[in-house]
């Protein structure tokens, strides 16, 4: 088929919001200059797509009233409009609401690029804030300077590194961050751009909660900014898709009010799930893997009760995660989680949880949430397990490729299609099988990690391709949290990374995302000497959602003073991880290893690992500060578990040094008020802090018996002033 005739049947239609703003006329950047795009792709050849851009040389706009229509897009008849209805509902805000509607026999639309909102100037002054992982800041000066040091040859690796996704783009020459919703990598919908006094909330509030891209692009040069969303869709032949909508909002107050704004709209459309008590009050949890990939026992069965329930307690961590909990070990022959005959076999893994509960722990059994084993499941692969994974466009399945011991081959996973009822019902079957065994909890690993895909898969029941481990991940978690709560009210059901859009179902994360991993402290302090192209702003996501439950990942088995810090300022529950035989070792005798020790282990860095340990210095005191400040967040869980998380919003703060920051928590009757002051630095500082309406009356200390108001602050230390309301 010719393109001209595929052109001239695609219809597209664009509803949009707006209401006159004095501080900033946002239609005035989003109408004859908005930036959009379509793709289509074939459904005879998938391989086969194209895009339609606004921006095509020949592209005419016409505007007529409130009503914009583009003509002759690409040289091509188009029949595109766009709208703009006045509402003061809208409240300062521009709304766009698209409404596509294909025509087109055998092409289906498969993205949108939304009008962006163009030709904002950023100033030097400027920030912006990205909901990756717990959220990030991305400073404009510090972008520039980043542009200077290109001119001048130097590698942006060097300044940016991979992980950061603010890439440079060459061709269009300006930064850029694309980033895919729901996943770790885009935790929430939306983002901003932060001005020295107020601006711009943009968001998609799409109660679908569906498949995205946040965009954000910087032109150093010229300064111009640009914030948007690409929607991912699946509009078949003779369908008509509203597209989730698109808001730009100014704000005149700090960054507070987007993440206000965002959590009023959330809570209108999504109800947060009910967590147990024991989740609500818990420290935190003991990561252990029982059985390597290699076939070796890390921890007997037998040992659950003895050695890992009293490590625990030694460190006032109330929850033990077993992984590698089955026949295969970990990383190996999913979904088959049947307890190994060589460790004791069913008896001996309920006795050890059993053990262990005993002695107050609660226990969660790890489960994968997506692979299946394609080289070690026999009784699952061949018949049920290659049906139900996703392939991709070519037909080729889905892969993910574990290899960890090189005594041990790699082992290649086919990823189960979450859209499969034969998945969701085996699901919840692990989730049966834990329970009896004595389990309060499951987590299924990764399903809050990766962003969705497209299944080409026919064999199904779905359409071909199919938006897969989006709305169909979501209604399988809340499946097995609604049929499981009817077993047994007090099991809880985790996942691995975090979204948003599975606080409907998730009790805790186990966190695997930016901000929840401990960033090393040269990188942390950068935020607050502002050298940092990319700094932490890991508030971000626990100020808007204060009732999540989240652990803080560590994958050692210590945890430095620093870390500790960290994990009590943002509001974390604590985790250590035991996942090696030498780790073990040193849980037993508080020996660091040595790097021959990781010898035959592919996947980590025994010198992180190593240097993890040697950062958290003398052991003995290492477990000591570990149980002081579990103990300390626990002695003060009317703030720190249940109080409304403020982050810094209303804190007055001064200090000595440029290392030091303070988090406040206050109780939902706002009778009292905890401020954390965190000192960051190697030295002794002075502070004062304060908070309107409200007076000091003491401060406590995790590691100090008694504190005085006004007392300084040591280095790598903590200090909970409270305050009652006068």
């Amino acid at each position: 088929m010719k393109l001209k005739s595929i052109f001239s049947i695609l219809f597209l239609s664009i509803a949009a919001l707006t209401i006159s703003c004095t501080s900033l006329p946002l239609d005035e950047h989003i109408d004859h200059n908005a930036e959009w795009s379509v793709v289509i792709e074939s459904l005879e050849n998938p391989n086969e797509q194209v895009t339609i851009k606004n921006s095509d040389a020949t592209t005419v706009a016409v505007r007529a009233g409130n009503t914009l229509h583009y003509e002759n897009i690409g040289g091509r008849d188009i029949d595109l409009t766009i709208t703009y209805a006045k509402s003061e509902s809208c409240k300062g805000a521009l709304e766009i609401l698209p409404v596509i509607t294909n025509n087109e026999k055998g092409w289906m639309v498969r993205s949108f690029d939304a009008p962006t909102l163009a030709n904002i100037k950023a100033d030097i002054e400027d920030a912006f804030l990205v909901p990756l992982g717990t959220g990030f800041r991305i400073p404009v000066k510090n972008s520039l300077a980043l542009y200077d040091a290109l001119k001048r040859g130097e590698d942006p690796e060097k300044h940016l590194g991979k992980k950061y996704r603010w890439k440079w783009d060459g061709e269009k020459e300006c930064f850029g961050i694309s980033v895919g919703y729901p996943s770790e990598h885009c935790t929430m919908q939306w983002g901003a751009l932060q001005r020295k006094s107020g601006g711009i909330y943009f968001a998609s509030h799409d109660s679908r909660f569906s498949y995205k891209y946040l965009n954000i692009s910087l032109n150093p040069v010229t300064k111009d900014v640009q914030l948007g969303f690409r929607y991912m869709l699946e509009c078949f032949p003779g369908e008509r898709v509203e597209v989730a909508p698109t808001l730009y909002k100014p704000y005149e107050g700090e960054w507070y009010e987007c993440g206000d704004t965002y959590r009023e709209w959330f809570l209108a459309h999504r109800t947060i799930t009910e967590r147990p008590e024991w989740v609500k009050n818990c420290t935190g949890w003991l990561l252990a893997i029982l059985k390597q990939q290699n076939d070796e026992v890390i921890i007997p069965y037998e040992e659950i009760g003895g050695l890992l329930a009293d490590a625990a307690e030694e460190r006032g961590i109330d929850i033990l995660g077993l992984f590698g909990r089955g026949i295969g070990g970990h990383d190996r022959f999913y979904p088959d989680y049947r307890p190994d005959p060589k460790m004791g076999g069913e008896k001996a893994i309920k006795r050890g949880i059993a053990e262990a509960k005993a002695k107050g722990k609660r226990v969660v059994l790890y489960t994968n949430g997506q692979l299946l084993d394609m080289d070690g499941t026999p009784q699952y692969w061949p018949d049920t397990g290659r049906v139900i994974s996703v392939r991709k466009r070519d037909g080729e399945i889905w892969k993910q490729t574990y290899h960890k011991y090189d005594s041990a081959p790699a082992r290649h996973f086919g990823l189960a299609c979450h859209s499969c009822d034969i998945w969701r019902e085996k699901m919840l079957s692990l989730a049966k099988e834990a329970n009896d065994l004595g389990a309060d909890g499951i987590l299924y690993d990764q399903l809050a990690v990766f962003k969705p895909i497209y299944c080409y898969n026919p064999d199904h029941g779905h359409r071909v391709p199919k938006i897969v481990y989006e709305a169909d991940r979501l209604d399988n978690m809340a499946y097995v949290q609604r049929e499981m709560s009817k077993i047994n009210p007090e099991f809880v059901v985790m996942t691995e990374g975090l979204a948003d859009y599975e606080l409907n179902s998730v009790g805790m994360f186990h966190g695997y995302c930016r901000g929840a991993i401990v960033p090393p402290k040269a990188e942390m302090r950068q935020r607050f000497d502002d050298k940092g192209t990319v700094q932490y702003f890991t508030e971000m996501f626990h100020y808007t959602f204060p009732e999540n439950v989240m652990t803080m990942r560590m994958t050692s088995p210590s945890n430095s003073r620093f870390s500790m810090n960290y994990n009590l300022s943002f509001g974390f529950r604590n985790e250590l991880e035991l996942r090696y035989a030498a780790d073990r070792e040193y849980l037993k005798s508080k020996r660091v290893p040595k790097i021959e020790d990781y010898v035959n282990v592919r996947t980590v860095s025994s010198i992180k690992i190593i240097r993890e340990m040697e950062e958290a210095g003398d052991a003995e005191a290492s477990v000591k500060y570990y149980k002081q400040t579990l103990d300390f967040q626990q002695k003060h869980a009317e703030l720190m578990k249940h109080g409304k998380y403020l982050a810094g919003n209303g804190v007055k703060f001064t200090a000595s040094s440029q290392y030091a920051m303070a988090n406040a928590w206050m109780t939902h009757d706002g009778s009292k008020l905890g401020i954390l002051v965190w000192n960051m630095s190697d030295e002794e500082i002075s502070y004062n802090v304060d908070y309107k309406g409200y007076k000091a009356t003491a401060v406590c200390a995790p590691d100090k018996e008694r504190v005085q108001l006004g007392d300084k602050l040591g280095a790598q230390s903590l200090h909970l002033v409270i305050f009652e309301k006068k």
